[in-house]
């Protein structure tokens, strides 16, 4: 048995939403996809709205029998943008998006694609910060994921 990892659910999640992936993206349509949602760090020299997400911490869930399946790890997901306004705008369109979300996050190219079984997504905390060296506004809020990861 494998244990599933959220973060290519939850990439793929954020780029079906039609808001997002126009901020990230400019509206254009590119091959591959996932070009501006970065894990764990922002790519050098990027300029434009992106997205930045990492695994802050993560606990698992166990019973008297063994491990219950469930796992739940903080995600903090970072918005990036040249003016405040716009790192707010673009988390905004993400905890639109995720917060209280319950369901299947689908992901990958298989046929049936790949899914992720998601008990529920829930803020948790926000910061605002000013990066000097890239000259970019960032919004930075931590969620709370349950998911089946077995």
């Amino acid at each position: 048995m494998t244990v599933a990892d959220i973060r290519p659910g939850l990439v793929a999640y954020l780029y079906a939403d039609a808001g997002i992936y126009a901020a990230v993206e400019g509206g254009v349509a590119r091959a591959n996809g996932g070009e501006r949602i970065f894990p764990v760090k922002l790519d050098q020299g990027v300029k434009k709205a992106s997205i930045v997400y990492s695994r802050i911490s993560g606990v698992g869930d166990h019973h008297m029998q063994g491990p219950s399946g469930l796992a739940r790890p903080r995600i903090q997901i970072d918005s990036w943008a040249p003016t405040a306004n716009a790192a707010e705008q673009l988390a905004d369109l993400v905890k639109y998006r995720i917060d209280g979300f319950r369901g299947s996050m689908p992901y990958g190219s298989n046929s049936p694609q790949d899914t992720i079984a998601v008990q529920g997504v829930f803020f948790d905390s926000e910061r605002d910060d000013y990066d000097e060296i890239a000259k970019l506004y960032r919004v930075s809020r931590d969620y709370l994921i349950w998911f089946e990861e077995r």
